[in-house]
């Protein structure tokens, strides 16, 4: 049972080091274009590629949660993966009228710069080396980065709908031999009305998360009050 354990706390250090290699070169990448260009318009073209390949592979995340080697609800996970995928892929990749705009720029910034300090904290924290200020680190730049990256997100969702619903993207229309219907467009603006509902409830989460994470242990109050 401990060599199970071992393993699999191996394969979780190696799962976020390498994760973290990854998002650091996207964040290499949408710095480089921004030094050049002056400007975050552009980012997808110059990080789209390194950024589509991670956030695919985060899908491990679900599994991750499914199979208890992390802590956490599989089905959160599953809803955050394909809340970003769907971005993503759905909208930003397969619609390039929208990957050239301060949207989709703003929403790489935000991704990356979050996960080049989510993978680290998760690396440092199975080596049992996190350092008091990865944590605070960790718990403090979601606070401007997640409603940053929520608002690149709908901000690039609402650009591209027009084009969606010209081009019939990703819709199914009758009639057909399964007698289903499905309009793409119509899902992503209800999605838009659900996104601040769902977004506000994992952003409480995660102050409630900041409260536990950064209070004082019980060793340091009692040093204080000597």
């Amino acid at each position: 049972m401990a060599g199970t354990g071992a393993i699999s706390r191996a394969y979780l250090l190696l799962y976020n080091v390498a994760m973290f290699a990854g998002w650091a070169y996207a964040l290499y990448e949408l710095a480089k274009h921004a030094s050049a260009k002056n400007t975050v318009e552009g980012s997808y073209a110059a990080a789209g590629d390194t950024i589509r390949l991670f956030q695919l592979v985060s899908g491990l995340e679900i599994l991750h949660a499914a199979l208890g080697l992390v802590g956490g609800s599989w089905g959160a996970a599953l809803m955050q993966w394909a809340g970003r995928s769907n971005v993503l892929f759905g909208v930003v990749a397969a619609e390039p009228e929208v990957q050239g705009s301060l949207a989709v720029g703003i929403m790489c910034w935000a991704w990356a710069l979050s996960e080049v300090i989510r993978y680290p904290w998760y690396a440092a924290s199975l080596a049992g080396i996190c350092p008091r200020w990865l944590t605070w680190l960790r718990y403090t730049a979601f606070i401007p980065l997640y409603p940053l990256g929520v608002v690149g997100e709908m901000w690039a969702v609402v650009l591209a709908l027009p084009h969606i619903k010209q081009n019939g993207l990703h819709t199914i229309s009758m009639p057909n031999a399964g007698n289903f219907a499905f309009d793409y467009s119509l899902f992503l603006k209800v999605l838009l009305c659900l996104y601040p509902f769902l977004w506000f409830r994992l952003y409480s989460f995660l102050f409630s998360q900041r409260r536990k994470k950064l209070q004082p242990t019980a060793t340091a109050a009692g040093k204080k009050r000597q």
